[in-house]
This record gives C-alpha cells, sequence and structure tokens, in this order.
C-alpha cells in the first residue's frame, strides 16, 4: 500500500515488535510516509508501532526515500533495509527522534547498504548511543566518513581487520577505493581525476574510466539502439560522438545536447551519462525507458531536462531536486514561494500526477492555453488518478474525468459502461416478459382457466369494475344471498361456457345485486 496507517488498523499494531518483510518482491514506497491518522501534534505521541524494536525490509524492490516516521519510533533497536532502490539523503530523523521532546533512538544495528542514497554521511548518527554496526556501502555518497564515526568501534562483529574498527574505513571505503564488501581493507584507485568519487565501492577492481564515445556506445547498447524506431539515428559503435545524429557538441566537443525523443527507447537511464560533464540538455522525452532517474546527472551541467511520457518509477532523487539551473529551478526571479522555486516536480511530475509538459514550470512561454493559477506563467502537476500515473513519473496527459472538484476514472467510466451493457439485455427481457404476462391476464374471457385464479378481464374492453367477476378467491356472496341463485338450474350455468349464457347470466347477477348490497349503487 502507498496509504498511510489507517486510525482502525494502527491500534492492532501498537504491540508488535517485530516486523520482518525481508526476501520478497515487495515494490513501491514504504507504507509509513508521514504520520498516522493516529499522531497527536500537541504531545508528538503516535501508537501506531511504538513498540516496534525491529524494522525489516532488506532484499526487496522498495522505492523512494527513508521517512521520518522512523523518528517516532521509540523503541527501535534494529532497521533493515539494504538491498532496495531507496534513494534521497539519511534522514536526520534516526539519531535525532522525532516529535516533542523526542531522543535519539535505541538503534543499534542500521542496515543502508546496497541503495542508491545520494548525500553525505551525517556525522549525527556518532549521536546514537547504542549503535554498534552501521553498513552503508554500494549506495552512491559522496564525501568522506566524519571523523565522530571512526572511533566508535563500529562493525567489529563483521571485519576481520580489528583495527580497522577505530579507522574511517571500518565503516566504509573513501572515494577513489574500492573492495569487495566496500570496507576495510580497501584497495586504492589510481588517480582518474574524480570519476571513482561515491565512498563504498564495492567490487574486484576500480571502475574504468570512461571516454564520451564509450558512454554513448554503452547508451545506444542498454537502450536498444538497433531497435530505434528511426534508422537515421543509427550509431556505429567508436564513431565520434558530435557526428552522431541526435548528438550536438560545444565549441570545445564536449557533448553538450541529448535530443532522441520519441524514438522507442528501451531500457534504464545509464548512470555514466553523470559523467558528461558539459551536458546542457537532455532529452528522451516519449520513449520506454524503465527504472529510476539516477541522481549521477545532478553533476553534469544540465539546463534543460525532458523524460516526460517513460516508465520511469519512484521519484526524482532528492539531491538532484536542489540542482539549480535546470528547468529554472532555484530561480528566485520568477517566484518567491520556495516550495515551487526548489521543487522535485520541476524535473517531473510525481507518480499520481501531471501536466501538459510533464512536469512543473516556473516559467511557461508561448503555451497560453496550458498556463495555471498561482502565479502569471507558471504550471504545475495536478493529480490524476489513471493507472499510468499512478505507476509512472512524467506524464503529461490524463484521462481522468472532472466534475467540480470530482475526478473521476475514465476506466472506472469504461467498466460502468460495460456492466451496463451487460445488465441491459437482462433488462430488456425482465420488461418484455412482464409486459407479456400482463397482456395476457388482461385478453383471458371468463370461463377460461388461466391459472392466475379469478378476477380475470373480458376481452376488448377497458378494466373497470363491472368487468370483474362476482366471485374472488379472496371473498364470496353470504349463504342468504346464494340462496336468490337456487332457481339456476345446471343447464343454467352450463350455458355460460357460451358468448351468450355469459351475457345472461351477467346481467342475472346485477339484477341481484341491490338484493345482495342494499341501496347503495353498483358501479
Amino acid at each position: 500500500r502507498e496509504k498511510e496507517v489507517g486510525k482502525y488498523f494502527a491500534p492492532y499494531l501498537s504491540n508488535l515488535v517485530k516486523l520482518d518483510m525481508s526476501h520478497n518482491g515487495f515494490n513501491g514506497t514504504i507504507p509509513l510516509d508521514g504520520r498516522s491518522e493516529t499522531y497527536d501534534p500537541e504531545t508528538g505521541f503516535d501508537p501506531t508501532l511504538r513498540n516496534l524494536q525491529y524494522f525489516d525490509i532488506g532484499y526487496n524492490m522498495f522505492s523512494g526515500t527513508i521517512c521520518n516516521n522512523f523518528g517516532l519510533m521509540a523503541s527501535l533497536e534494529g532497521l533493515f533495509m539494504e538491498h532496495n532502490r531507496l534513494v534521497g539523503t539519511i534522514p536526520k530523523a534516526l539519531f535525532r527522534g522525532a516529535g516533542i521532546g523526542a531522543n535519539p533512538l535505541p538503534l543499534s544495528q542500521l542496515f543502508l547498504h546496497q541503495n542508491e542514497l545520494s548525500g553525505t554521511l551525517p556525522s549525527g548518527l556518532s549521536k546514537l548511543p547504542n549503535l554498534k554496526e552501521v553498513y552503508v556501502d554500494g549506495n552512491k555518497l559522496t564525501g568522506s566518513v566524519p571523523r565522530e564515526l571512526c572511533q566508535e568501534h563500529l562493525n567489529e562483529s563483521f571485519l576481520f581487520d580489528k583495527s580497522a574498527t577505530n579507522r574511517c574505513d571500518g565503516v566504509v571505503c573513501p572515494a577513489n577505493s574500492f573492495s569487495k564488501e566496500g570496507m576495510a581493507p580497501c584497495t586504492a584507485c589510481p588517480d582518474d581525476g574524480g570519476y571513482n568519487r561515491y565512498i563504498g565501492q564495492r567490487g574486484s577492481e576500480c571502475e574504468k574510466p570512461l571516454n564520451e564515445v564509450e558512454i554513448l556506445d554503452l547508451f545506444y547498447e542498454q537502450t536498444n539502439g538497433d531497435k530505434w524506431t528511426n534508422p537515421s539515428y543509427s550509431w556505429e559503435t567508436g564513431s565520434p560522438a558530435c557526428a552522431r545524429r541526435g548528438i550536438k557538441c560545444d565549441d570545445s566537443g564536449k557533448v553538450s545536447v541529448i535530443a532522441l525523443p520519441s524514438l522507442g527507447l528501451k531500457g534504464p537511464i545509464l548512470s555514466e551519462i553523470g559523467h558528461l560533464s558539459s551536458l546542457k540538455t537532455l532529452d528522451l522525452s516519449n520513449n520506454d525507458l524503465t527504472g529510476f532517474v539516477p541522481s549521477d546527472i545532478r553533476f553534469t551541467s544540465l539546463v534543460n531536462l525532458d523524460l516526460r511520457n517513460n516508465k520511469l518509477e519512484g521519484v526524482v532523487p532528492p539531491m538532484l531536486c536542489i540542482k539549480e539551473g535546470v528547468n529554472n529551478n532555484g530561480d528566485t526571479s520568477l517566484s518567491t514561494d520556495f516550495n515551487l522555486v526548489y521543487a522535485c516536480d520541476n524535473f517531473m511530475c510525481a507518480r499520481g500526477s501531471w501536466s501538459p509538459i510533464g512536469r512543473a514550470a516556473l516559467e511557461v512561454e508561448e503555451v497560453d492555453e496550458i498556463r495555471e493559477a498561482g502565479g502569471a506563467g507558471t504550471l504545475q502537476c495536478l493529480p490524476c488518478y489513471d493507472d499510468a500515473a499512478k505507476m509512472y513519473m512524467g506524464r503529461d496527459s490524463c484521462s481522468d474525468v472532472v466534475l467540480g472538484s470530482m475526478h473521476i476514472r475514465m476506466i472506472d467510466i469504461r467498466n460502468a459502461i460495460s456492466k451496463t451493457l451487460v445488465a441491459l439485455p437482462i433488462l430488456v427481457f425482465i420488461v418484455g416478459f412482464s409486459i407479456v404476462i400482463i397482456k395476457r391476464r388482461k385478453t383471458v374471457p371468463i370461463g377460461v382457466d388461466t391459472g392466475y385464479g379469478s378476477g380475470t378481464i373480458l376481452p376488448g374492453r377497458k378494466t373497470s369494475r363491472r368487468d370483474l367477476d362476482l366471485t374472488t378467491s379472496g371473498r364470496s356472496l353470504s349463504l342468504a344471498s346464494a340462496g336468490e341463485f337456487e332457481d339456476y338450474s345446471d343447464d343454467d350455468w352450463t350455458a355460460a361456457d357460451s358468448e351468450r349464457g355469459a351475457q345472461r347470466v351477467k346481467e342475472e347477477m346485477i339484477e341481484l345485486a341491490p338484493a345482495i348490497h342494499g341501496d347503495k349503487e353498483v358501479i
């Protein structure tokens, strides 16, 4: 689920001590983002998962960020989120706690390795008094290990070299180095100009630096270049970067533009694009790219980014969201609202939303029909509940039908129409059958056994009380009145079977009616 823990479900979690969902195929975001409905903002108290000691979602496919809600779990001792697709930074709530009067969590084990986390390793982790193990290797963290963490005897139970527990590489290997586990013992790489920029890199050798031609060759291969829909864009392996269609270079011969929209590109966006330092425009819109937006592209010189209408999941990496200059992100001359100036929506609309250009914009030029409220010339991502927007980022269309403040999914409308079309023949049959029965009852003459009891209606006449048989299954003449009919012989009653006999009997019965009912007029 991607909802907060509800108020009816939350009380059942208050006594939960261990939650283990590891080694499954779960995806989506962690279903604890935001405070539950039971949270009390006055006291900072939340009974949801308040007694949880171990939370394990390792070895799944969860995406999104690590939410601050973990800071509310005052009893949390073990947090295991390794081998997922989590992005963003390590939240401060893990070592500060959350809510009024919060204290550091009693965390002793923190497993965050093998994700896509970015930013730096926070020194605040040293404030966790019980911390014994912290693993952050295999991410995209930059910088260095804070000195406060280098002397805490961390990871002693895992390291073969016990002396490393008092060194920084006992936490994670420094940049431009590697090891099998991303921590001591580490092997330094040759000086490559900062190509191996991340700390805690795992592997058996240093990552080989790639030049721009090699990066484009790898990009072509991973996006099924031989199956691009326009053959004129085919790239020859090893051909000059600037000679390839869809590529432009600056005056120094460096790649500055990659424009490959609507060509049927498939596969992930290559993280090595982040090594194209002069890249200013990246347009991969309207393709079939999958996976996640790599945070590595923040190391380029991007000014224009268009990734709309692909099949990209997760969220825009938070470290990319603070990069200034991309799609006017961070331009305070266009708006004074910092929620709009620095926003991930300026890169791509989040899942569950859309805009005509697949992202928000602080300035929209020459597109008057897509201007929205919120300031002249601005464009914001709007809610959308159709299936494509629910699953992927950067949608530029929405099939929802908007009625006032209501959003109705088009698929729900189609399903309702389908059900109506299925039910319509059944309804027609029922109505038709009812009409046939009613007509049949109206056309059966007196004396004919219809199977529906007495009280049938004479043919060819409008319904009136004069047409009704005077004897019914619900009521009969009194014995005194019945005596008036004793003068009729069996032959007279038999004659009622004919039209003439029926008329005779009816006339006689009407003449006797005053004697039966007194002086009241019989209609």
